[in-house]
């Protein structure tokens, strides 16, 4: 099953069979999170701190609705803080960072900030890839950004419209795409 999880999105899906990329973390901030005792990956795609504890908690709930509890993941936290992220995310994104990972360990799962992929002042374009292994590039490719769902497309494509400096509440809220596939 190909996947592709844009901005403003999240979603969890089973590892069998799972063939993931999130492109273009670069300007905002991704977290891919494994679960320990479940065959499922969460992978969210963060663009503003505009109701980012309202975002977390709709992410746990929907763990939770799967059966998969905050304390079996092990998360990873990835890129901001480049200088074009003060144009699409909070600044300084590092912040949003520190606050998924910290909203993360205080329900008992463990996450890390990863300095290693992390945009700091010169700008990185990094994508999260998942099939049978998983890592996290540098750079852009066309294939990272192909296969997705229509309505995922779409659904990024009017999130795009506005940088987030410009979200009502409403439109910062993160869009759960994980019945799409």
């Amino acid at each position: 099953m190909r996947v592709v999880v844009f901005q403003g999105q999240y979603g969890i899906f089973k590892r069998e069979g799972l063939d993931l990329s999130m492109p273009a973390v670069q300007s905002c901030l991704g977290l891919y999170a494994l679960s320990d005792q479940h065959d499922y990956l969460l992978c969210a795609h963060f663009d503003t701190a505009l109701a980012l504890q309202q975002n977390l908690e709709d992410i746990q709930c929907a763990l939770e609705q799967k059966g998969i509890a905050m304390k079996s993941l092990h998360g990873v936290v990835f890129g901001g803080d480049g200088k074009q992220s003060y144009l699409r995310c909070s600044s300084p994104s590092s912040d949003i960072g520190n606050a998924i990972v910290n909203f993360i360990k205080t329900r008992g799962g463990t996450a890390e900030y990863s300095a290693q992929y992390y945009s700091g002042v010169i700008p990185q374009t990094f994508n999260f890839y998942y099939k049978r292994r998983y890592g996290i590039t540098e750079g852009r490719n066309a294939r990272d950004f192909m296969g997705g769902h229509q309505q995922a497309e779409n659904i990024a494509r009017q999130r795009i419209k506005f940088r987030p400096s410009e979200y009502s509440p409403a439109q910062a809220k993160m869009t759960d795409i994980s019945h799409l596939y």
